[in-house]
């Protein structure tokens, strides 16, 4: 960060002393057409370039690894849950004999929970500098009233905390750094807090290691100044190096911690359960690349179940609905650990799904707030499922983005890994029509095998395996394509022989395959485009936008009096435009029945 980047960030922080308070405005209502994208590195992540693609290796590699059940837990002995409460007490100042960390503190606790932090640094820097202020918000017990709501004692991640894979250098340079920065830039009011995270699939891409070094309870000795100076290495650089001290039987030096000025690790495993408040409990859940492990099942399952009367926060990495319908993941967790929806007033609060939501279902309240940062994942567009009570951004503004989804990835603005595929697609399927023939006289048009191959792969990606519906759309995507194709060979050929002119049959040959490629790359963005509209895959094509918009987190007060939490949601519609102000996108309140 540049001298005049950091004036300005502590330029900016002067006016948020004690006496200053900002009175977040609410969400902007309207579509929102322009944004502000960063500009210093690393910047967000090319979801469909090679950067990504190394994350996507990890994610296969980790998949492996925990198929052979080699498990990064293993290490790992979760705290007994009235120790982790008497140890963040003893941080916080309170009484570390109560039952309670409620009664160990005897006032209200404010959390912060933010999720999906760490891609484009300066979005980054922007999100903490949203987290790390003091807000004036709607008082739940005075209509119409405000209330001054201070920056959380408890720090907590939900998952994912690097992309695209949470190693210590992604950690280091996404979100230790510039968030150090912020916090620097803070005057100092002499308060400890504490640091907590639950593991996601980002995390888990890199065994833990780098959510080991960030979250896990330091040793005494070990070193906790926190860093403010990036790792200068790029990508290809610390591969190089992994590659070299993998030959030489070496290794690759990693920093000891990572830490956050002026916050506290207090916790020895990945999940862990904590007694609120009386008949309040909090359960995170780390879910490895598949579901608990047998032993969190038990751990957590157990401490679950030894409370009937008491209602339930529950952290998990995934949601348990997302885009109205069920996820698999978020219910093979509710599974493993015999959550009760139906009975027992439970507030699930989650990440991984990059916006806001919140859905009241019976008993349970289910809130997503995946805006720390990544890039931004839609509002369902199609009609059906579960309906919300609020998401941010809409499905107008929604509509308003997918628009840019074909052009972007035809450019490769998105990354060249599909125009890589389309090119390998187009020959395999010409020296396999060309070797057919030479074999068995057969003429079998490449055209069919393209249009083949291709519909096969957008049939995967539109999930055919659970909705048979899509293959019809995807073959009529691949179709399109070829025939394209095959339009703007004649068309060349045309051109030519229109303006007279000659070129040799491999000229011709490359001028089209170009061509090919960037129009099937168009038609593969407008057909992920097409599959979010109609509500068969929701993720895919705002990956290609990687869009730096919506960010947000989530303040919760675990009240004082034990009657339950209320939260309120602040974001930044465009968090790096000039201006740009904090929103309030939504507060709400929970209140179990069995509170008093």
């Amino acid at each position: 960060m540049s001298h005049r980047q950091r004036s300005d960030l502590e330029a900016s922080f002067r006016s948020l002393g004690e006496e200053n308070v900002a009175r977040p405005n609410p969400a902007p209502k309207g579509v929102i057409r322009h944004f502000t994208r960063g500009k210093e590195k690393p910047r967000g992540v090319v979801w469909f370039g090679a950067t990504s693609f190394w994350g996507h290796l990890r994610h296969l590699i980790a998949a492996v690894v925990a198929t052979e059940s080699v498990d990064s837990r293993d290490w790992m002995t979760p705290d007994e849950p009235q120790a982790l409460a008497s140890r963040i007490a003893e941080v916080l100042g309170g009484a570390a004999q109560a039952p309670t960390l409620i009664e160990a503190l005897g006032r209200d606790l404010y959390v912060d929970f933010v999720a999906d932090t760490g891609d484009d640094v300066s979005v980054s820097r922007a999100v903490a500098r949203l987290v790390f202020a003091r807000y004036e918000v709607p008082d739940p017990d005075r209509p119409g009233a405000y209330m001054r709501v201070p920056r959380g004692e408890v720090l907590l991640f939900g998952g994912d905390t690097a992309y695209p894979v949470a190693t210590a250098q992604e950690l280091m340079n996404r979100v230790i750094v510039p968030w150090n920065q912020v916090l620097q830039s803070l005057p100092d009011d002499g308060r400890r807090r504490v640091l907590l995270g639950v593991a996601g699939n980002h995390d888990w891409y890199d065994g833990l290691d780098g959510f080991g070094r960030m979250f896990r309870r330091r040793a005494p000795r070990a070193s906790t100044s926190p860093a403010v100076t990036p790792i200068s290495r790029k990508m290809g650089e610390y591969h190089a190096e992994w590659a070299r001290e993998f030959v030489r039987g070496g290794r690759v030096e990693k920093p000891e911690v990572l830490a956050l000025s002026g916050y506290t690790t207090v916790q020895n495993a990945s999940y862990f359960a904590l007694p609120l408040a009386p008949n309040l409990e909090l359960l995170a859940v780390d879910r490895q690349l598949t579901s608990p492990d047998s032993r969190q099942s038990k751990f957590l399952g157990d401490y679950y179940r030894a409370r009937p009367d008491s209602a339930t926060l529950a952290v998990l990495p995934d949601p348990v609905y997302f885009f109205g319908d069920p996820s698999r993941t978020g219910t093979q967790m509710v599974k493993s650990l015999n959550l009760d929806f139906a009975d027992r007033e439970t507030f699930v609060l989650t990440g991984d799904i990059h916006h806001y939501e919140r859905l009241q279902r019976g008993k349970l309240l289910h809130v997503i707030a995946g805006g720390g940062g990544a890039f931004l994942h839609p509002a369902r567009i199609a009609e059906g499922g579960l309906t919300p009570s609020l998401v941010w951004p809409d499905a107008a503004q929604c509509r308003r983005l997918l628009r840019k989804v074909p052009w972007k990835l035809a450019r490769g603005r998105s990354g060249f890994i599909p125009h890589f595929g389309l090119l390998c697609l187009f020959v395999l399927a010409y020296i396999i029509s060309h070797r057919l023939y030479l074999h068995t006289g057969l003429v079998v048009s490449a055209s069919i095998l393209t249009t083949l191959f291709i519909g096969g792969i957008y049939a995967f990606i539109g999930g055919v395996m659970r909705k048979l519906s899509v293959l019809p759309i995807a073959l009529s995507a691949a179709l399109f394509t070829v025939m394209l194709t095959i339009g703007s060979s004649l068309f060349l050929d045309a051109a030519l022989e229109r303006l007279g002119w000659s070129a040799s049959v491999a000229i011709i040959g490359l001028v089209t395959l170009a061509i090919d490629i960037f129009a099937g790359a168009f038609i593969f963005g407008g057909y992920l485009a097409l599959l979010t509209l109609l509500g068969y895959e929701n993720l895919q094509a705002f990956t290609v936008l990687d869009h730096p918009g919506f960010k947000h987190f989530v303040r919760l007060r675990v009240r004082a009096d034990g009657r339950g939490i209320d939260g309120w949601c602040i974001g930044a519609a465009d968090p790096l435009g000039a201006g740009s102000e904090p929103v309030l996108v939504d507060y709400f309140t929970w209140r179990p029945s069995n509170r008093t």
